[in-house]
């Protein structure tokens, strides 16, 4: 089992989600994946990445967003930022996945929405451009 730990983990529930994943049979994914956009300039980083289906995932527990307060911000402000980090990433092709404490004690309702996931990514990948 101490293969399976990784100190990546940023929180217990981005820890937890790894080994539901990994319950569910979903493939490993990388924790902590940074997205890159043109001239090289980060666009995100995701609590997972799946690189092969071009997708991301994140564990959003109920402080996370308190965390991300600079001084002076609103929870809005935090809120209006991740949007518009999450609609970058999708804007390079990545689909995004989120769950919450909730949503890991039903797994297969987490598999099933990075299955489709990774469905969608395959269709865009193999669509002419």
């Amino acid at each position: 089992m101490c293969d399976f730990l990784d100190p990546r983990g940023e929180s217990p529930g981005e820890s937890l989600s790894r080994v539901v994943l990994h319950e569910a049979g979903i493939p490993a994914p990388t924790p902590q994946y940074s997205v890159y956009g043109s001239g090289g300039r980060l666009a995100g980083r995701a609590d997972f990445g799946w690189e092969e289906q071009r997708t991301l995932g994140e564990f959003d527990g109920r402080t996370k967003y308190g965390r991300l307060l600079k001084p002076g911000e609103s929870t809005e402000d935090v809120l209006y930022r991740e949007k518009l980090r999450e609609d970058a990433l999708r804007d390079l092709g990545w689909q995004v996945v989120r769950w919450t404490w909730a949503d890991l004690h039903h797994p297969a309702t987490i598999a099933d929405r990075l299955l489709r996931a990774f469905q969608r990514s395959a269709r865009a990948q193999s669509e002419p451009g």
